[in-house]
């Protein structure tokens, strides 16, 4: 039998009077003032109990893999009593009408009621006299129920006490949703920043790293230019990221350019930006790098792969400050910070014509060197160990560590293509590990599709495969002999830089 009266239940909406209307705007301030999840909660189940002149009042919400509502929390004598208690969906429980239905429900006598729960009572010792509830809903779709008990004074619940809850549980769900919103925005850039803080870790405790190391921490709370020199691989960009994240610039952004992978035709435009009509094709304005590191820094990668005129525009920078855009007249002023890198002897360059000694003296302000990968053949065991952590982070297949024999194997071969080289290596024996602990047999160095054996070099295949197979094997005889030296590696083959960065990502060999 059921007591609930004939209410017309208003959407959100009935006839409050002007205390009523305060109180509700007070409680909007309270819900607003904070996104502390739990605080909210508090708030909200308050103000419920002082909305309706109530005794107690409790939140309940769908545990969709159970399909019971649970008390998310409660005021009220019996409140921590409730926390692991959980109530039926759907006829036998006044809260579960209430969550199925989706609509709200007055019971003035809950002994009169037949979907009255009185297990709860029985489990907290509380005496329900009568229940308010209302759904809680987000996106059309039923989340859980506020209700409240007992009206005071044995007064019964009217019409004007749904519209207030109503109200009050349209104002929660909104809150309550931009509060979610905001902890899983917050959670998912601490799991990004954590990922970035392991991928661009420096790892490692050989003695001439670490001075390296040193140098950039110095270095970088000044806005002197730094070069990074070293073989291709050996992580300049890595260090380059580092003085930043190191540095009073460290909110701004970090734009990396790499002059041997863009034509000479294109890289000033690449750096400088241009104009409208500047060239053909140029549809509208364009930002160019200098302008995107603004407050930042700018990493030019393999710097000696720049033309001698880029080189002149890039120099007046250095001097100015300021640049033009391509097909512009306006003088730029930016704020940035520049860090550059090569892998080639720019000294020898210098003497071939082929580089600016003027621009030198500016990019040389403050060296740095990272030695290659066979210099510091000690730190191999621990590259080799944060990559595996950085690809059980990137997956779920959960590799512990890599073995002895694997470890002697990695520390006999000579890396021509460094760090970069390693990680690669190590990446494929992650995938082939069939345990969870890579061994020797996992390791492949310097096999793969493309790097036949002598004998096998002239076995019956298509012609196309066969010319693709060869300027495989010769780009990676040409890279080893010349130490993952991009200019020189360019220079014996007779082809532009560019042309050679574009070939390695045709054949899949961006390692070297």
């Amino acid at each position: 039998m059921s007591n609930e009266k004939s209410y017309k239940y208003p959407s959100a909406v009935t006839a409050i009077g002007a205390e009523e209307l305060r109180r509700l705007v007070e409680v909007t301030g309270k819900l607003l003032s904070t996104i502390d999840f739990d605080r909210l909660l508090d708030v909200i189940l308050e103000s419920a109990k002082s909305l309706t002149r109530s005794e107690a009042s409790s939140l309940l919400l769908l545990d969709e893999k159970v399909g019971k509502l649970r008390f998310a929390v409660a005021t009220g004598e019996a409140k921590d009593s409730l926390a692991s208690l959980y109530v039926p969906l759907g006829e036998e429980s006044i809260a579960g009408y209430v969550a199925l239905h989706g609509k709200p429900l007055v019971v003035n006598d809950v002994k009169k009621d037949g979907r009255w729960y009185s297990g709860i009572d029985e489990a907290t010792s509380f005496h329900t006299r009568s229940i308010l509830a209302v759904p809680l809903t987000l996106e059309d779709k039923t989340v859980g129920v506020i209700e409240v008990l007992n009206k005071k004074k044995g007064a019964e619940f009217l019409e004007e006490d749904i519209g207030l809850l109503e109200i009050l549980a349209n104002q929660a769900a909104l809150v309550l949703r931009n509060a979610q919103e905001y902890l899983d925005l917050a959670a998912s850039k601490r799991v990004i920043e954590a990922a970035q803080a392991l991928r661009y870790k420096i790892v490692g405790r050989n003695r001439k790293l670490l001075k390296a190391v040193d140098l950039a921490k110095r270095v970088a709370g000044s806005n002197t230019t730094v070069m990074i020199t070293g073989e291709s691989g050996t992580g300049k960009e890595l260090l380059a990221r580092y003085i930043h994240l190191q540095s009073p610039r460290k909110d701004g952004p970090f734009v990396v350019v790499n002059c041997a992978a863009i034509p000479t035709t294109l890289i000033e435009s690449e750096l400088f930006g241009y104009e409208k009509g500047a060239f053909t094709g140029a549809v509208s304005r364009k930002e160019g790098k200098f302008e995107q590191a603004h407050k930042g820094t700018l990493f030019l990668d393999e710097i000696g792969d720049l033309g001698l005129e880029t080189q002149v525009k890039l120099l007046r920078f250095f001097e100015d400050k300021e640049f033009e855009r391509l097909g512009g007249k306006e003088r730029i002023n930016v704020d940035v910070r520049v860090i550059t890198a090569t892998n080639q002897d720019l000294p020898s360059m210098i003497a071939d014509k082929k580089f600016r000694e003027d621009l030198f003296y500016r990019i040389n302000v403050f060296p740095i060197e990272l030695v290659p990968l066979r210099e510091r053949t000690d730190d191999i065991p621990l590259l080799a160990s944060h990559f595996v952590q950085v690809f059980n982070a990137e997956t779920t297949k959960g590799i512990e560590k890599v073995d002895k024999e694997a470890l002697v194997k990695l520390a006999g071969y000579d890396w021509p293509g460094n760090i970069r080289e390693l990680r690669n290596v190590v990446e494929r024996a992650f995938v082939l590990a069939s345990e969870d602990i890579i061994t020797a047999e996992d390791i492949v160095i310097g096999k793969g599709p493309g790097t036949e054996q002598k004998e096998g070099l002239y076995e019956e295949k298509p012609w196309m495969d066969a010319v693709h197979n060869f300027k495989r094997s010769y780009l990676i005889h040409t890279l080893k002999k010349t130490r993952g030296n991009h200019k020189k590696a360019a220079e014996m083959l007779g082809i532009q830089p560019s042309y050679l960065s574009r070939l390695k990502k045709e054949l899949g060999l961006e390692e070297f």
